[in-house]
């Protein structure tokens, strides 16, 4: 029985959205602005994550050592910092790689490479370059780093602090997200409005329908079904169409993408394909949600059962 009413209700709400077919348009319009909104914030989100994490992958500090200080001693050097909780990673490059790297950087300087020919032996020492587990990490290690014993071993130390550089694009973020959860903001109230509208003005056309169903018994919720029916068949189309229309405008998006990373490190089509059912899952419960409340408040409000 329950089945063959819930049935009932679907048609009902079928007929109910074809007969009212420009509004029920005017709601999927509405709702995919809302939507389309939405994941423009999900993709600023995800761009600003992968810059923010190509950046810190990028902040290390290097220890170059003097060329005489022997490969054993950078060895137990690095086994003492590696015994700190702060450190992920270090790596040991031989005199030998730098020099090669030197050579490769400056192929094109003659001078240098004449100079470099004239030289007996490798004027450059071994290096390690550390990378701590995050970026507040990186203060203890400095002054792990300046311990005294070190003074006489270590050439140079360089340590590029991208802090500044993760800030503003944090800022950035931040400041597009709050401006995007504005607009969204506004298309959620109006879309809310609309669907308010709408399921009052098929109640409306209704009347006699529902008058009928009143006096040949049918409950209260057998008549706010087909309302709710109709709302829910909205929201769905409409996440469908914004689905369809995301994934091209990202396609279209990524070649940017790509110039601005200056790699393949970042896909904001694979970023969706990863996160699709948290994504389009979570705007389609909220909108189902979203529809029903407002059906449900625009059939207590104008409709008397």
């Amino acid at each position: 029985m329950f089945l063959i009413t819930l049935r009932r209700s679907f048609i009902f709400g079928l007929q109910t959205f074809w007969r009212n077919i420009w509004l029920s348009l005017a709601t999927i319009f509405i709702i995919f602005l809302t939507l389309i909104s939405i994941n423009f914030l999900v993709m600023i989100g995800g761009v600003s994550d992968a810059t923010t994490e190509i950046i810190k992958d990028k902040i290390d500090v290097s220890l170059h050592f003097h060329q005489e200080v022997k490969d054993e001693k950078i060895a137990e050097i690095k086994s003492h910092l590696e015994t700190m909780p702060q450190i992920k990673k270090i790596s040991y490059r031989s005199a030998q790689s730098n020099l090669d790297a030197f050579k490769e950087r400056h192929k094109d300087d003659v001078a240098i490479q004449e100079t470099l020919a004239e030289l007996e032996g490798n004027p450059l020492g071994a290096t390690l370059v550390i990378k701590a587990k995050d970026l507040d990490d990186y203060p203890e290690v400095l002054e792990a780093i300046d311990n005294p014993a070190y003074a006489n071993l270590i050439e140079e130390k360089s340590y590029d602090d991208h802090q500044v550089v993760i800030e503003r694009v944090n800022n950035i973020a931040a400041s597009v997200k709050k401006g995007g959860f504005i607009v969204s903001l506004v298309f959620v109230l109006i879309a809310v409005l609309i669907i308010f509208n709408t399921v009052r003005i098929a109640i409306f056309t209704h009347q006699d329908e529902i008058n009928i169903m009143k006096l040949v018994g049918a409950n209260n919720w057998f008549i706010r079904a087909p309302f709710i029916f109709e709302s829910v068949i909205t929201g769905i189309i409409a996440v469908v169409i914004t689905t369809v229309v995301v994934y091209p405008m990202m396609s279209a998006i990524q070649p940017f993408l790509l110039d601005f990373f200056d790699s393949n490190s970042f896909s904001i089509v694979g970023y969706f394909n990863d996160n699709f059912i948290t994504i389009f899952g979570g705007q389609l419960l909220g909108i189902i949600l979203l529809n029903i409340i407002g059906s449900i408040l625009a059939i207590r409000k104008y409709l008397n059962v």
